[in-house]
């Protein structure tokens, strides 16, 4: 197994090392190219009397999707890891089916713990979420994780994590935008002393 990873490596290496070299920092550099080019050519913004609510409607089901697609990976997370705490305490380790209960426990409990935070602080949980991903990386190169492991992690924990991370934070910034549209047409009413 390790031969053939070593060899599919050696093949695909210089392959991916061109990419990184070469592709990501061009895409990088065509992001930033269209957001420059868009902010010029945005129009100014205008004063407007009334909001139009197909806009508010299209914001509101992007922050609806973005909230429902980050809960699921946060979910789906905590359900596959707690599976596999679970077979593997039980099936390796041989401790018993108390252990593995209890090690299947940890990675629900955190799933739920993020979700409750999810749920009042986006901005709070993407940065959980994020210090998990950078902590189980950490945590990979102390322990010297093989490459097979640093596949799994990679797609099966810090991917999902980051991935959630980012639409959480997205959640947050997208229903922002909508209240800072929304309250520049509510009337300032003032009263008189």
């Amino acid at each position: 197994m390790e031969t053939t990873i070593g060899i599919i490596l050696m093949a695909l290496g210089p392959i991916l090392a061109a990419i990184l070299l070469f592709a990501v920092p061009i895409l990088l550099g065509v992001m930033v190219w269209d957001m420059v080019k868009s902010r010029r050519s945005a129009p100014a913004p205008a004063e407007v009397d009334e909001i139009d609510q197909s806009w508010v409607d299209a914001i509101s089901r992007r922050i609806q999707i973005e909230r429902g697609v980050a809960r699921a990976f946060v979910i789906l997370g905590g359900v596959f890891w707690g599976l596999a705490a679970f077979a593997g305490y039980y099936s390796y380790q041989e401790t018993g089916i108390k252990a593995a209960f209890l090690a299947a426990s940890i990675p629900l409990m955190a799933a739920v713990v993020t979700l409750l935070v999810g749920w009042y602080s986006e901005r709070a949980a993407a940065l959980m979420l994020t210090a998990a991903s950078i902590a189980v990386v950490y945590y990979g190169v102390i322990a010297q994780f093989e490459v097979g492991v640093w596949i799994l992690m990679t797609l099966a924990l810090v991917g999902p994590m980051m991935t959630a991370a980012v639409l959480f934070w997205a959640a947050r910034q997208e229903l922002r935008t909508l209240e800072i549209g929304l309250a520049r047409l509510e009337p300032a009413y003032t009263t008189a002393q």
